[in-house]
């Protein structure tokens, strides 16, 4: 009698793909407020109030190819939820390219333009959670894909 593989996934892959497809969408949104927000505005919402100042000035001295890396990161973070959700493969070179553009983000932010100097604690430890959720999300892309839940 030939094995039966089951690869229909449990409540814990949905569960988990629509927390990082909100993840994604809470990402998303933090690129479009560049766009309809000034500096002084999103440095509000983004950073405490002793680095506000100084936070707004780097934000409008973001360069537009950095801002394009980072939405490309957002756009493919969450068009990774997105495919996990429809169960399919390419989810998981979604969420390597996403990480990948969101550490090249990070290195202009913070090796080359020097951010880390003017933001909060709080400001930092968010980002190093989206490193780890950018992560999580390749290593469940690819568990849920070796499982063959992923077609």
């Amino acid at each position: 009698m030939p094995e039966r593989t089951d690869t229909r996934p449990p409540l814990f892959f949905w569960l988990v793909s629509l927390a990082l497809l909100l993840w994604g969408l809470g990402g998303a949104s933090i690129y479009v407020a560049y766009f309809v927000e000034t500096p002084q505005q999103f440095a509000q919402t983004a950073e405490a109030s002793e680095h506000r100042q100084a936070y707004a000035a780097y934000v409008a001295s973001i360069p537009a190819w950095a801002i394009a890396v980072g939405i490309i990161a957002a756009v493919t973070r969450l068009l990774g939820a997105i495919a996990l959700l429809l169960r399919r493969r390419w989810a998981l070179p979604l969420y390597v390219g996403s990480l990948a553009f969101f550490l090249v983000a990070l290195y202009r932010a913070f090796v080359l333009a020097g951010a880390g100097r003017i933001m909060g604690g709080t400001h930092i430890a968010i980002e190093l959670v989206f490193v780890t959720l950018g992560a999580f999300g390749v290593w469940f892309a690819h568990a849920n894909r070796s499982k063959g839940i992923l077609k």
